[in-house]
């Protein structure tokens, strides 16, 4: 899917499919193009009892990248919890499909551009023009929600990514075969939140607006740049390569990375190994899950720690 797609959709269809075990998977197929032998980055933290893994994630990916590195295969094998941004659990998956479902639409009675001004649908054909998003997935969805999906276009090069390749639903379907617990850093709720950014009848036509005027006038995210960032492990290209915004970063990054941290500084007060897997960015620079766990007192090793490579992802 083109990338603004799998943004968006990322949220909504996070959990269509999910992988088979490590020896089960296929082979890659040649017309997918050459295999690309990626090294992501990925910590290791031991608290009072427990050991986590934590594992940065790309969340869809192109079909012919190998990530599997012996260093992930053993923290999969090691792992008895297995710990993502949301739950991969049935119940949940149902929660979010309802939740999202009830406050992404509008009444099928309107449509998106009979609340727009002349300034608005000017801005609208000029943004449509230079994310090339598909307007007419857009029409039906609130004004939060569309300003989500133009912010998301920002990184608009055509590349080819699935979320059934995303390192996330892999795992799970590992952890799921295996029938081993697995387990959300947030709520279903939580997550709405985050996506919403506050956002209510009263303001969610100015963030729409915002968004639309960024998308029509400021240059595209180095999508490319930020797929070799995680593929090669290199954490400071990956915090280079998110996102600058500072409100976005806030609520995306900064305030989830805050609320995740006692839950796993919770999960090392137990006699268990737990692969913790979200996104790259989660992982990288100040103010990081890394970063915050290294101030309260934990010893996180990594390819950021004294001595070790920055490209290097390879920890145990």
């Amino acid at each position: 899917m083109r990338i603004w797609r799998y943004w968006f959709f990322r949220f909504s269809l996070f959990f269509l499919t999910l992988a088979p075990a490590f020896g089960a998977e296929p082979e890659f197929d040649p017309a997918d193009g050459p295999v690309v032998h990626a090294t992501p980055a990925m910590w290791t933290v031991h608290g009072p009892k427990g050991t986590a893994y934590l594992l940065g994630s790309f969340h869809a990916l192109p079909r012919n990248v190998d990530w599997k590195t012996p260093q992930i295969r053993h923290a999969v094998q090691s792992a008895n919890v297995f710990v993502f941004e949301i739950s991969h659990e049935p119940d949940f998956r149902r929660r979010w499909t309802q939740l999202y479902g009830e406050n992404i639409l509008l009444p099928l009675s309107n449509s998106l551009p009979s609340y727009f001004d002349a300034q608005m649908r000017s801005e609208w054909r000029a943004a449509v023009e230079h994310t090339r998003i598909n307007a007419d997935t857009l029409v039906q969805l609130r004004p939060w929600g569309a300003a989500r999906a133009f912010e998301f276009a920002m990184s608009g090069e055509n590349v080819h990514i699935y979320s059934d390749e995303g390192v996330d639903n892999k795992i799970a379907g590992m952890a799921e075969a295996r029938g081993a617990p697995i387990l959300g850093l947030e709520t279903a709720e939580a997550h709405l939140h985050v996506m919403l950014r506050d956002a209510t009848t009263a303001n969610e036509i100015g963030q729409l607006r915002d968004a639309m005027h960024k998308a029509a006038t400021m240059k595209m995210l180095p999508f490319s740049k930020m797929l070799a960032a995680w593929e090669t492990g290199d954490v400071r290209a990956i915090r280079a390569t998110s996102t600058q915004d500072p409100a976005e970063r806030k609520v995306m990054l900064d305030d989830r990375n805050q609320a995740w941290v006692p839950r796993i500084e919770k999960m090392l007060t137990q006699k268990r190994t737990f692969l913790i897997t979200v996104g790259a960015a989660h992982l990288a620079g100040p103010g990081s899950v890394v970063d915050l766990l290294r101030a309260d007192g934990y010893t996180v090793k990594g390819p950021d720690s004294p001595g070790a490579q920055l490209s290097s992802a390879n920890t145990k």
